[in-house]
């Protein structure tokens, strides 16, 4: 099986070393320091599962290390960039992995690559497949190309991809045995508002050739892509304890080269040249103060299912 998933190390090289490492029975590089769960003793550590905000793009000590400094207990960072919860179903090395940790933190991921009636999940990683001609394509183009049918046709695609991105996180849970904590990790609340005004401006953009925002923002909303307070409580609800982290204190940050001490640049070849972002300052990625928050919002509930 082969599923696609950002390449972030050598991206971001001149900034950090991720010390990426594999599961076995995955072919997936996941951010370090890594271990082997399985010459691990079971319960010796736990796993956080999610996008980047997880894998703590940028950054020396996402959530998941300043929690394990904490608590003094490992942590298996299995995050995987742009990944929706559907990822995790497909590989039953990782399910055995965190079954056999103590407990996993289940970020509450983006719903942008999930099913509809266009669409079908394919991977479950950025991309989905064309349901009529079978064409494989990035979740944002999917999504300009359902609202250019029309806002309201946009928002009935939205509506079938949170149910299947309900059903996806259902599907997940069933197969976690280990205590589960959902956690929402956002700059955002809940809900959002659709913007019509800003879907005209954006295809306005795309249409005369002029940069525009990779998702159209007005429909999916900020990450979280999708969710709103309903999709999210009909998972949440199903865990065994809920934490969350809303903050945006230190975005906006430079970001240094480590072997020059200059600005950080970058060349960005994924899967669509929207990719290319100039990333001398960070303004999408959890900040390093925002991963303190969420370790902070994390730790007293774990220091509670521990007991």
């Amino acid at each position: 099986m082969t599923i696609w998933h950002p390449n972030y190390q050598p991206r971001d090289w001149n900034l950090i070393d991720y010390q990426e490492f594999k599961v076995k029975g995955c072919d997936i590089p996941f951010r370090g320091p890594g271990f082997d769960p399985f010459a691990a003793a079971p319960g010796s550590y736990f796993t956080c599962i999610g996008a980047a905000q997880t894998y703590g793009c940028f950054y020396p000590r996402p959530y998941p290390t300043i929690l394990s400094e904490a608590i003094g207990m490992p942590a298996l960072n299995l995050a995987v960039g742009g990944t929706g919860p559907g990822l995790y179903t497909q590989f039953q090395s990782l399910i055995e992995a965190m079954n056999r940790g103590r407990f996993v933190v289940l970020q509450c991921m983006s719903g942008r690559s999930e099913s509809n009636a266009l669409y079908e999940a394919n991977g479950y990683v950025e991309f989905v497949k064309e349901r009529e001609t079978g064409k494989v394509v990035t979740s944002s183009e999917a999504w300009h190309r359902i609202v250019g049918e029309g806002v309201d046709f946009g928002l009935e695609r939205v509506q079938e991809s949170r149910e299947s991105w309900i059903a996806t996180s259902h599907r997940l849970l069933g197969l976690l045995k280990v205590p589960v904590i959902f956690f929402w990790y956002s700059r955002r609340g809940h809900d959002y508002s659709v913007d019509k005004a800003a879907i005209d401006e954006q295809m306005r953009k795309r249409a005369a050739g002029e940069k525009a925002s990779f998702f159209v923002d007005g429909l999916v909303g900020e990450y979280p892509q999708l969710i709103n307070e309903k999709t999210m409580r009909a998972v949440a609800d199903k865990c065994t304890a809920y934490a969350e982290c809303v903050s945006s204190r230190g975005m906006g940050q430079k970001l240094v080269d480590r072997f020059t001490g200059g600005p950080f640049k970058t060349t960005v070849d994924q899967a669509s040249p929207e990719y290319n972002i100039d990333y001398s300052t960070n303004s999408y990625y959890p900040s390093a103060e925002m991963h303190e928050d969420a370790a902070d919002a994390l730790q007293p509930v774990i220091e509670r299912l521990l007991k």
